[in-house]
């Protein structure tokens, strides 16, 4: 299946909440680390959008299993929250 490029995007703890990635997006991938839980929360195009994953991990290395063609953003991706001291999520976007 050819989504078309795939590009990473970070997003630390204390991070603003923004738009990230491109205007439609596919989530393909998320990869979380935290020194202890970590929740984060993703919406569709703004704060006030549809949310997309709301989602609680535990401490160190995580991915987050998105099954089949993972999650579309049609407005975009709006990194709403990211809780936990020293907290990192990379979102693979296609």
């Amino acid at each position: 299946m050819a989504d078309g490029d795939v590009k990473a995007y970070n997003f630390n703890t204390g991070d603003t909440p923004a738009l990230i990635g491109p205007s439609r997006s596919r989530i393909k991938n998320i990869l979380v680390y935290g020194t202890n839980v970590t929740a984060l929360t993703l919406k569709n195009g703004t704060a006030g959008g549809t949310t997309l994953l709301d989602i609680s991990v535990a401490a160190g290395w995580n991915e987050v299993f998105l099954p089949d063609d993972g999650i579309l953003a049609k407005d975009g991706v709006f990194f709403a929250a990211l809780t936990g001291s020293g907290s990192q999520v990379t979102l693979l976007l296609a």
